[in-house]
């Protein structure tokens, strides 16, 4: 059902109050949602290019240079890529949340890569992949090697338990599920140390042979 009304073109034609980037955005978003209400093209709809013009001189007013503006961007970007959001997500549900799950797992088959470089096990000889699920699932991240299991998730009902890890036979597991906090995957050392305790040897090459 298309219907039409007039507020984004009082927006437009009186921006008077549309003085700061929270009232200038809002009065475009809102006028964007009026127009698509209406069936209209947004492009081409009078109103909105107003809006538009409106809200980059607001954001043109009393702001640092386009050079320093891109300066703080990628000093953020770099900011944002270096701080895994693991930490932020694990303990909580992602089952709803399609850019918290795709994130937590993307990061995680990340994390899982430099785990096992850092504990010696070699590319060729590691798989790791992401089962998402469904809507009502959070998703699993695995790395599976010949001699061992890492399996990860955003949320665990038995607290610090996210990391679930079990030695292999000929990449089938085999030995009894050990448990360790989400910590302990941006932190080798940390859980070499979890491994030797557990299921062998510091460096899952050497797991075979400690078995």
């Amino acid at each position: 059902m298309f219907y039409d009304t007039h507020y984004r073109h009082n927006e437009a034609l009186s921006p008077e109050a549309l003085t700061t980037l929270p009232a200038a955005l809002h009065a475009l978003n809102a006028g964007v949602d009026d127009c698509r209400r209406a069936g209209k093209p947004i492009e081409r709809d009078a109103s909105i290019i107003l809006l538009i013009r409106n809200l980059a001189a607001v954001a043109e007013r009393d702001m640092p240079s386009t050079n320093d503006l891109r300066l703080r961007c990628a000093e953020d970007r770099m900011t944002v890529i270096a701080s895994s959001a693991l930490l932020a997500i694990a303990g909580n549900s992602v089952a709803g949340d399609a850019a918290a799950k795709r994130t937590f797992h993307r990061q995680a088959r990340l994390a899982l890569a430099s785990l096992a470089e850092a504990i010696g096990l070699s590319a060729h000889d590691v798989r790791i992949n992401t089962d998402a699920g469904g809507i009502t699932d959070d998703g699993t991240t695995e790395l599976r090697h010949a001699d061992l299991s890492i399996r990860v998730r955003p949320h665990s009902f038995l607290p610090d338990s996210e990391i679930t890890f079990n030695r292999c036979w000929g990449g089938e597991h085999a030995g009894p599920v050990e448990r360790a906090p989400i910590a302990e995957l941006l932190d080798a050392a940390a859980f070499q140390r979890r491994l030797a305790a557990t299921v062998g040897d510091v460096g899952a090459p050497r797991l075979a042979a400690a078995a």
